[in-house]
């Protein structure tokens, strides 16, 4: 494979790591394979870079208090060097020197072990480099992009801008190498995904038909590998789509033909440690014996995938974390609190959740109330937030008291997101209203309210028909 669109290749390899901390966890436990696996996995001391000493720091103790676990923070990610044995077709090291994690995702399980969330950071994510030790020398202290860590201080310099990003103390890593993905993907027999249209990639060399697919090696690299000929050509798309490749191949992983299957999880195992490189602890295949066991009630259900919330730069290449909407995610694994948050009421701490932008909800407005042309403004006030306003009104009444939306219980979502910008909860269902909502202004009407949208994938297990990255239901 060429150099070409090379970079797209390295995103999954965070990816990887996170497969490969959930296929080490599920073998662990059986005892004749301890000593293969451990001779497979490389250890790398980050304590002289990280806020805590990850060689002394309990990787799965029992809070004496609660009697549940201390929740986990590891952070996931892939190296591009071409050094070594095992990265021919990816470029060589005197080609393409250095090394960098170009994605890396923020894993953290809950203390009571039945929850896990993953956060995503791009690659071009512009950081101030965080000042780190490095063959003697201290480094960093000055703007790049966050992949660049890695490549003046090795993964604990990238720990270290995760920490500093996040406010969150961390001191453990997995890091996988070109080898460890295509080794994973084919000693599983293959990974099924779903293509509402055929694709056809120069780039990658990628070329299928639509409709499912079972990949496997080259094949699977390519599908993560291509961006402008799937989705929206964006990295923060192909990032949607390569967390749910990883959410396809963990369910292959976690079925019986797997699982019961003890030549094949052989090969599973070792293929998953044998390009892994570990913090201290992740590498002693005591402690993930120990983490497998804690993790047992951890359904696939429960584990989301997201991206930590940015916005661009204006410079067309990279972009900026969004601090405020960043803020309650990492506040949430401090705190070891679900997220998303499951509230449902109307203060801060519990607003209703709005995934539907403005954009996409079509709605018609009415005027309930006795004031001339109270439609007119109300739509002028949606049509600035983004909504999409058809027909302007009024109602076959003119004395409602509150605004009231009235929606299909079939775009429940975009009932959310309107119902919050006319800052009302009085909804009405009705099964034959279609795809068009209709708000209906009452004389508690003030103004159309800002709303923001959460962007995150929530159950990865539920990705399908998301066009032209679709995978298939599980």
């Amino acid at each position: 494979m060429t150099r070409s669109g090379g970079g797209v290749g390295r995103i999954l390899l965070a990816l990887v790591s996170a497969a490969v901390l959930v296929l080490t966890v599920i073998g662990a436990g059986v005892s004749v394979l301890m000593g293969q696996l451990q001779g497979n996995i490389t250890a790398v001391d980050i304590s002289d870079n990280v806020t805590s000493d990850p060689t002394t720091a309990p990787l799965n103790a029992v809070d004496e208090e609660t009697g549940t676990y201390e929740p986990l923070t590891v952070v996931l990610m892939g190296s591009d060097s071409r050094s070594g044995k095992g990265n021919g077709g990816f470029g060589s090291a005197s080609q393409i020197g250095g090394e960098r994690s170009d994605t890396t995702i923020v894993l953290h399980v809950s203390g009571d072990r039945t929850s896990a969330i993953g956060v995503s950071i791009p690659r071009d994510t512009t950081v101030t480099l965080p000042k780190c030790k490095s063959k003697g020398k201290t480094v960093g202290g000055y703007e790049g992009r966050f992949n660049q860590a890695m490549d003046i201080g090795g993964p604990g310099c990238t720990v270290k801008a995760v920490e500093e990003m996040s406010g969150l103390d961390i001191s453990n890593f997995m890091m996988v190498d070109f080898r460890g993905f295509k080794r994973i993907v084919d000693a599983v027999g293959g990974v099924e995904i779903c293509l509402s249209k055929p694709v056809d990639d120069p780039l990658s060399g990628l070329k299928l038909s639509k409709g499912k697919h079972v990949v496997e090696g080259e094949e699977a690299l390519a599908f993560v590998r291509a961006r402008k000929t799937l989705g929206d050509g964006s990295d923060t798309s192909r990032i949607r789509r390569q967390q749910a490749f990883l959410s396809s191949l963990i369910r292959k992983v976690l079925s019986s033909g797997t699982l019961l299957n003890p030549a094949q999880l052989l090969g599973v195992l070792d293929a998953a440690t044998e390009s892994l490189t570990a913090d201290p602890q992740l590498a002693d295949i005591n402690n993930l014996k120990d983490l497998a066991l804690s993790l047992k009630d951890l359904k696939p259900a429960n584990v989301t995938f997201t991206t930590i919330p940015w916005k661009p730069n204006g410079d067309g290449a990279t972009i900026s974390v969004n601090t405020k909407k960043a803020a309650p995610i990492w506040k949430a694994m401090k705190d070891d609190t679900p997220w998303p948050p499951k509230g449902t009421g109307s203060d801060e701490d519990s607003a209703p959740l709005l995934k539907t932008p403005p954009e996409k909800i079509q709605v018609d407005v009415l005027n309930g109330t006795t004031t001339p042309k109270m439609a007119k403004k109300v739509a002028r006030q949606l049509r600035k937030q983004g909504f999409v306003v058809r027909d302007v009104g009024n109602a076959d009444s003119t004395d409602y008291a509150q605004t009231t939306v009235i929606y299909d219980p079939d775009w429940d979502q975009s009932a959310k997101t309107l119902a919050a910008a006319m800052d009302t909860d009085v909804v009405q269902k009705d099964k034959k209203h279609g795809s068009i909502l209709t708000v209906i202004v009452g004389e508690d009407f003030t103004a159309v309210q800002p709303v923001e949208i959460l962007d995150i994938t929530q159950d990865y297990t539920a990705q399908v028909n998301t066009g032209d990255e679709a995978f298939c239901a599980s």
